[in-house]
């Protein structure tokens, strides 16, 4: 039980770092206009509606590969049923993206993205973290 809950906990983490990484370099790309008040949920939300695409596409990447890194460590370092640990990993991610829609609007197409990528990348991840390695 305990290396469970550790195979999760670590790909939840290796996913968070992913998805943070990734959008960090999304913003070197694609910087925030200066006026853009991060503290400001109505500025954050007009500015989601009038993002660039390659930023929200670049975002959209940046949660693939966290939940495919994310559910490929847990699946890997799970001691049984290794796909259900990966996928649950992916489901996680997604709560807490749902929780970052609530937060600020997104449009909805990016949602729906969204929505499909996180547990289909983690169980993606979990079917290549469940191979033996040789």
């Amino acid at each position: 039980m305990v290396k469970s809950i550790l195979a999760v906990l670590t790909g939840l983490v290796v996913g968070f770092i992913t998805i943070f990484l990734v959008e960090l370099v999304a913003q070197q790309v694609y910087p925030l206009p200066s006026e853009v008040n991060l503290q400001d949920p109505e500025a954050m939300g007009a500015y989601m509606a009038n993002a660039p695409m390659g930023s929200l596409v670049l975002v959209l990447m940046a949660y693939a590969l966290g939940s495919f890194l994310g559910g490929m460590v847990a699946a890997r370092l799970a001691p049984n049923k290794k796909m259900v640990h990966a996928i649950v990993v992916g489901i996680l991610l997604l709560l807490a993206g749902i929780a970052n829609f609530y937060l600020l609007p997104h449009p909805i197409w990016f949602i729906i993205s969204a929505v499909i990528i996180y547990p289909l990348m983690s169980f993606f991840g979990g079917a290549m973290g469940s191979r033996d390695m040789p």
